[in-house]
This record gives C-alpha cells, structure tokens and sequence, in this order.
C-alpha cells in the first residue's frame, strides 16, 4: 500500500485545512514561516482560500490538488498557503476585494498570487485541470504566471503597486460628498429602496440563488414596531415579509424532517437549496421567526423557530455546550445525498397508506424534482421534501411520520460536521436561543444560550483580555476580528449581562477603534501580516460588524462613539443600503433614541482621485 504524503496543515486545528494535510502539494498555513520561505526563494505565492463545507472547494482540491502532476508544478514554483476563511475572514475579505477588483467577480475556493511581500497581482476563483468552459486551466495559470515572474516581473511589479494602493483606498469608507439627514422621510425612503426587489410569486428578494436574507428580514420586523416608521411604509413592508417567512419554511431551504435551515436556494421558489448549513443561518432565523410570531402574530413561526433551535442543540452542539459551525452540502461527492427521498425509501419505513399521505402534502406525489447538477443523467430522479400543503404540517399522523423518516436518515452516512467553534457565529446563536427563550417563555433555550457564553468567557478569552477567533478540541487560537468582539457583547447584552457585554466592548474601543475618522477597523491594531486594515459596512450574509458595534455602545452610553461610527458610513448607508440592513437598522435604532441628525461633508482642498481599472498581467493558456 502507498505511502500517503502527510504535509504542513496535518498540524493545523482547521477542520479545512486538515482535508488538505494528504495533498502531494507543500502546503504552508498564512504565517510568517510561508512568508519567510518566499522570500528567501524569491518564489511569488499561490494563496488558496476556503472553507470546509464549499462544494467546489472539495471539487478543486479533487481535481487538481490531488493531482501529483499539478501538485510537482506547484511546489517547484510557488510558496502555496491555504487559508481557512471562517479562521481568518480578514485575509478572505482583504484578497476576495483584490479579485473583485481584478476579475470583477468573486467566490470560493478564492484563488490569489502575490509577490513575496503579499502583494496580489493576479487572482481567480475556480480554475479546472484541463481547460473548459471559458475557463483556463489551472497548471496552464501556473505556467503563464511563472514565467511572468521570471521574465516581466517589471511589469507584475507595477500591477502589485497599484492593486495594493487600491486595496489601501477602498478600506476606508468614502466621507460624505454632501450633507446627508438621517431623519425619519431618509429612513423610510431607505426602507422602500430595500424591499424594491420583493418577488411578490414565491416570496424573498432578488432572484436565484436566492438568499434568506436574515440582516434585511431582521431590519424589517423592527421597521414594523418602530414609532418612526410611517404607517404607510409598515403597510408595504407587512405583506411580502410575512409571505417570505411562510414561503422560507415551507420550501426545501428548510429541513422539513430536521428542523434547521440550509444555505440558500439554486431556485426562485425557495425548492432545491444548496445544502450547506452554517451555524449563523440558523442563529439569525431562530431570532427571527421568534420576533416574528410575536409581531405578526403568528404562532406557526414560534414553531418554526423552536424547530431550528432544537435541530441545533441536537446536532451541532458540543459537550461543552458551544455550537459548531456547519454542516457540508455533499455526501461522496454528491450534493445532498442525506437529505433526498424516493418514493421506494418511504415505503420502506411507512405502510402504502402514511406513504401516499406524507408523498401528498411534502410533494412527492408531484414527482422527483432534484437532478444531481455534477452526476446522473441530468433527469430528476429524487425528491426535496417542501411543504405542498402547509396547513397539515402538525398533523399528529404527520409528526410521527417525520419523526420516523428522521430516525432512518439518521443510519445514513452523514454530511461532514465543521467542529470548530467560532466566536462571533456562536453568538449569533446565543441570541436566537435567548430570544426564542424569552417569546417561548421555554427556559432550556435560554439555559442553552447560558451555557454556550459562559464557555466562550472560560474558554475564547486570550490571557491579554481580548478575543480569540475560534477553537477546537480545546485548542484556542487567532485573533478575534470586530465581528467576535461586537456581536459577542451583543448577545451578553440579550443573556441580561451588561457588565460583561461592556468588558467585551472596552477591549473592542481599544483594539478595533479609529479615533481619527470614526467607526471600527476589521482587524485588531496589532495585525501585522496585512496590506490595509479594512472597515467593512456591508453585511455579507452576517451583520456588519460596524453595525452591531452602534447598537451595543450606543446601550452602553457611548454615544458619540455610535454616531461617529454612523457618521463614517454615513456616504456608502445613503448610496448602498440595500446592502447595509444592519447598519440602516443601527440608524433606526439611533434616531428613535436620540432624533434626527445630519451628517456634513468634510472640507476637502482637492478631491480624491478614483482609482484606474487595474491591468493584470494575462497567463500564457
């Protein structure tokens, strides 16, 4: 039997990065000892940035880090980091902008080369073995970019320079070009600009894929109990927020046997999700479909959340009480084997009479409806459960068919489980547990979210005082970001424990703080292996940071320091907030505490010059 190759990542905590560890490739963790090697063997560097749960991660890392040819190519001419995301988010954030800025597009696997110094100067996503689709491929890059070093590396030298000044001017936030009034007509106008995409046939926001949208759902529902809301605009936002919360639980995105909820969906009816499903998903809509049972009155999405709550307290809890951070979306390569039926597997646990009764209301008497997109003949032959007839859902005959199918899906081979436990998701999570707690009036949900905090106080705090990011098996390590720091307090604060919250935020203010334009860098002031200290306002699908840091100073009596990180903001929230819900729901927040107030511009001599399109150095295919 062959010897497998064991390298560098072996000794890593990362769940992802310890998929790697048998590659023939020379993988090196993000650190000094792979910066080092770079220099001293003036080799630009290969970064490869992921995520344990990303498909075509795990497709990538098949076809070509896996590949001993490939793999040869890499190590002679490259230092090849690999990067976990969820551990180091600054490093994915930093380089995924350096990408949008190169390809104007981005995703995973994120795939960068830098100089010895870490300047980018071309970048990618997915490249596949051979060429196809469009797409070059992967050791056709690595040659092109090789060869470009060795013998225009003037020119890759000019790249780097102006995609690293780049990278510095897009960190900060623009300050206002005008006056801005953050007042109750900017708020409501804001509001109806974020829910100008509602799809008023299957419900949500956008099309396909189609995301929860947690950050925006969250900014609505307190839209509809804000006193400065007009009721005009309550009336516009009632209707498709109550039909997307019903389409949400009812479709594929929801586990229908297992109570959580999956990443996204590929479809506009919310039917065929990705079947990835992240701790913080889940920890936003428990909070959400809790806040919504009581402000819509509607008691079905009191089930709903506490249907997510226990889905996660069953399967993604540790002994110590903490949560871990996902669910992977394949089974042996395929994309959602766990979760699919066929009519033979339920006539297997259910006699013909239940069988034609679940296949009625969960839609399987429609016929299959998923194709695997990467095996089979591209036919449907098996079936996502959604819920074709809502009002039977609690059905007594119902639970207990649910309850039997679960326990048979529970004997497959399961998804891979992220066990790596994550500051700022987990308390996404103890803030949907203590809600869902508090509107339940259930205490084993706000014990569970007791439990969880007290674990990230004894166990997630460095001896400095500040944050660390993630642990593992009892191993904590990294730097925690602003997120970990803001949204940690954030949920102390809901656990009634302001005198925690505020130690969390006085470690916050001095590490994450700018005191020279106001708001929060992402990164601590201690970082040292990054180009620019980015501020980030945008949610990606978790709340920007910047945004829960407001709302917990502005609890805590900081408010100068709140308005000053809205004042920061306040140019990108006026022209993005579609993409700011967090941030727009910290304005709401503020101005219902305080009144209106009106952001100037700065006295500028001569304006800032925009940026030029970056010329990235094209590889020989």
């Amino acid at each position: 039997m062959q010897q497998r190759t064991t390298n560098r990542l072996a000794k890593e905590t990362s769940p992802y990065l310890q998929q790697h560890q048998h590659n023939p490739v020379d993988w090196y963790a993000w650190g000094e000892e792979a910066f080092a090697a770079a220099r001293a063997q003036d080799k630009p560097i290969f970064l490869s940035v992921g995520y344990s749960t990303c498909y075509w991660c795990h497709v990538m890392e098949r076809q070509c880090f896996e590949n001993e040819a490939i793999a040869r190519l890499m190590n002679e001419r490259f230092i090849n980091i690999k990067v976990d995301r969820e551990e180091r988010p600054d490093v994915d954030q930093l380089y995924m902008t350096a990408v949008q800025v190169m390809t104007r597009q981005g995703g995973w696997p994120m795939s960068v080369w830098l100089l010895p110094d870490l300047r980018p100067f071309f970048g990618g996503t997915y490249f596949p073995p051979v060429e196809a689709h469009g797409r070059p491929s992967f050791p056709g890059i690595l040659e092109g970019l090789s060869d470009a070093y060795a013998t225009k590396r003037d020119q890759i030298e000019v790249t780097a320079t102006r995609l690293a000044e780049v990278l510095v001017d897009l960190a900060q936030p623009e300050p206002p070009e005008e006056s801005i009034p953050l007042s109750e007509q900017w708020l409501d106008v804001m509001l109806a600009r974020s829910i100008n995409d509602y799809e008023p046939r299957f419900g949500g926001f956008g099309g396909a894929p189609k995301f929860p949208r947690e950050t925006l759902l969250e900014l609505l529902l307190h839209a509809l109990k804000s006193p400065i809301v007009s009721d005009e605009l309550k009336a516009d936002i009632e209707p498709p927020l109550r039909h997307t919360l019903h389409a949400m639980a009812n479709g594929g995105i929801r586990d229908q046997l297992g109570g959580g909820f999956h990443r996204y969906s590929t479809d506009v009816q919310w039917l065929v999700p990705h079947f990835e499903i992240m701790l913080y998903d889940n920890g936003m809509l428990a909070w959400i479909y809790a806040e919504a049972s009581r402000v819509l009155n509607e008691p079905r999405f009191a089930d709903v959340a506490r249907g997510i709550c226990d889905f996660v307290l069953r399967e993604m809890t540790s002994p110590d009480g903490a949560f871990y951070t996902a669910f992977d979306a394949e089974v042996d390569a395929q994309e959602g084997l766990n979760y699919l039926w066929t009519m033979h597997e339920l006539e297997q646990v259910l006699d013909p009479r239940e069988a034609s009764q679940f296949a009625s209301v969960y839609g399987m008497d429609r016929g299959p409806n998923f194709a695997d997109p990467h095996h089979g003949t591209g036919e449907p032959d098996k079936s996502v459960l959604y819920l074709a007839k809502p009002d039977r859902e609690n059905d007594p005959a119902l639970v207990e068919m649910r309850k039997k199918l679960h326990a048979l899906r529970q004997t497959r081979k399961n998804p891979l489980l992220d066990t790596k436990v994550i500051t700022s998701w987990n308390a996404l999570m103890i803030r949907g547990l203590a809600r869902v707690g508090q509107v339940s009036g259930d205490q084993k949900y706000v014990d569970a979210a007791l439990r969880a905090a007290r674990f990230l106080l004894d166990h997630h705090i460095a001896p400095d005082g500040g944050l660390y990011r993630t642990s593992r098996d009892g191993e904590a390590k990294h730097e925690a970001f602003l997120d970990d720091y803001a949204f940690l307090a954030h949920a102390l604060m809901c656990l009634k424990d302001d005198d925690a919250a505020k130690r969390i935020v006085d470690a916050m203010r001095q590490r994450f703080g700018d005191t020279e334009n106001g708001g929060f860098f992402f990164s601590d002031v201690g970082a040292k292996d990054l180009l620019a200290r980015q501020k980030v306002g945008s949610d990606s699908p978790i709340p920007a940071g910047n945004a829960i840091a407001v709302s917990v100073l502005d609890r805590l009596g900081f408010h100068d320091e709140a308005r000053g990180a809205i004042a920061a903001f306040a140019q990108m929230t006026n022209r993005h907030g579609e993409s700011m819900s967090a941030m727009l729901q910290a304005v709401l927040l503020f101005v219902e505490k305080h009144g209106p107030m009106r952001i100037e511009a700065p006295v500028v001599e001569t304006p800032a010059p925009t940026p030029a399109p970056v010329e990235t150095p094209q590889p020989v295919r």
